[in-house]
């Protein structure tokens, strides 16, 4: 067997497989023969069927199963000893991917389509510069964060009608765009409003005064401070809560005042435990401690994000998007259009272009990744995960657990992804020109709602 490799251009070649009756003969013999032993024909003893009858009845599919599964292993096996950076995998060539006498099988020849992943240069202009949003931590935002801290503390009660601080609980129903007809098919679920979160004016003064059985009609995008905020409103999911634009009728079933909890020592003992704080001025400077801890670890994770799509931005590295596209089409589980792979390509392209620089940085810098430091990483995960839930982890139990992990090869693998793109974000640090600026809280929400 043969493999030549020619390429159109920067970013799109082609394989061509040269097969020979000798790599496929012996084996598909071999099988045929294992056939004509077990087929049962008219006329024939089990077992003595000729074996050209079954060559005729089950030849062709026999080679053509064989041929795949030799191209398979070849192809994978050219791929790693050149060190092709491919994107996605080969495909038959639209032209013509096979030239053979399937009849009279002696030298087949077969051709792919592959994407080459281009060469990236990471150099920064002196020109470029990233920013790194912190939050100002100032007292207006501490007074916000006491002001809910003793709502979460406080007494709740049931209530007639809602005031600006209340909690109303009801049915949401999706109607049509006329604001009147109910939407077939459409959302129904029970959700509760927080009435003092609503910034829009005209949709507070519907809510404020309401009593129980009353119904409004309200705009989603109004009633609601982002998409997560109206996916778990809804019970939808966060994409579709942000194309989500019909009108909605909403049924008070329930209204909830919560008594706000009074500063003092007993609410500063259930936040901090006894004895850490003992007055206002104590209790505000560990608010604003946790705020900044908060923050910062927040912050982390917004400006990685944003960082990421902005080096992909600027550094753009260009793509085989007809292949691409094609391939997607090809390789897709389930039918999908032109139309639809039209759509959703500038995301996925975001996605692969993050990878080939990530890629190249894994390469460049001899990025790596051991065992040692999945495990590590696969702790922190489990001990975060039942933080939640005020369950703490000691060693005896964590230990078994990680070890479980360690035997799931593809949670080893999502584990070590993971790392490798923490630290090629890292790496891109180190490279690029950031400055720190502070912001407010609300315009550091802006720049999370944008991502």
């Amino acid at each position: 067997m043969e493999i030549t490799q020619q390429n159109t251009d920067a970013l799109n070649g082609v394989l061509t497989v040269t097969v020979h009756p000798e790599d496929y003969k012996e084996k598909v013999d071999g099988i045929l023969e294992e056939y004509r032993k077990q087929v049962k024909m008219p006329g024939f003893r089990a077992g003595k069927v000729p074996i050209q009858l079954v060559r005729k009845q089950y030849g062709k599919a026999v080679l053509a199963d064989e041929l795949n599964k030799l191209l398979g292993e070849r192809l994978d096996g050219y791929i790693r000893e050149q060190k092709l950076r491919l994107l996605g995998q080969p495909i038959p060539t639209i032209e013509n991917d096979s030239d053979g006498n399937w009849d009279k099988p002696e030298v087949f020849t077969f051709r792919y389509d592959i994407g080459l992943s281009p060469k990236v240069d990471i150099k920064f202009g002196w020109f470029t510069k990233f920013v790194n949003h912190k939050v100002r931590i100032d007292g207006a935002l501490i007074d916000d964060q006491i002001s809910d801290l003793r709502r979460r503390y406080g007494k709740m009660s049931e209530c007639e009608t809602a005031g600006e601080d209340d909690l109303v609980v009801g049915e949401f129903v999706e109607l049509e765009a006329d604001g009147v007809e109910v939407k077939p098919g459409g959302v129904l679920n029970e959700g509760t409003i927080s009435v003092s979160e609503i910034k829009d004016k005209a949709t507070k003064a519907k809510l404020v005064g309401v009593v129980k059985e009353a119904e409004v009609v309200l705009d989603a995008g109004k009633v609601a401070r982002d998409a997560d905020d109206l996916a778990r409103m809804l019970g939808i999911e966060r994409p579709a809560a942000e194309s989500f634009k019909s009108p909605l009728r909403f049924t008070v079933k329930e209204i909830r005042h919560i008594e706000p909890a009074e500063l003092g020592e007993e609410l500063y003992d259930k936040l901090f435990g006894e004895d850490v704080v003992s007055d206002e001025e104590g209790f505000r400077a560990k608010v604003k401690e946790d705020l900044e801890r908060i923050f910062e670890r927040d912050g982390d994770r917004v400006f990685r994000r944003k960082f990421v799509e902005e080096v992909v931005d600027k550094l753009n590295p260009p793509l085989p998007e007809d292949f691409l596209k094609r391939w997607i089409q090809v390789a897709n589980e389930k039918p999908i259009t032109a139309e639809e792979i039209e759509n959703e390509f500038s995301e996925y392209a975001k996605g692969i272009k993050w990878q080939i620089i990530q890629n190249h940085l894994i390469d460049e810098y001899d990025i790596e990744v051991d065992g040692e430091e999945i495990k590590a990483e696969a702790g922190n995960a489990i001990k975060a995960q039942y933080a939640q839930y005020g369950i703490p982890l000691e060693a005896e139990q964590l230990d078994p657990m990680v070890a479980q992990m360690m035997t799931e090869q593809k949670e080893v693998r999502r584990v070590a992804e993971s790392i490798y793109e923490r630290k090629a974000i890292d790496k891109l640090r180190e490279l690029a020109k950031i400055k720190e600026k502070e912001v407010s809280h609300e315009e550091w929400m802006e720049i999370v709602r944008s991502l």
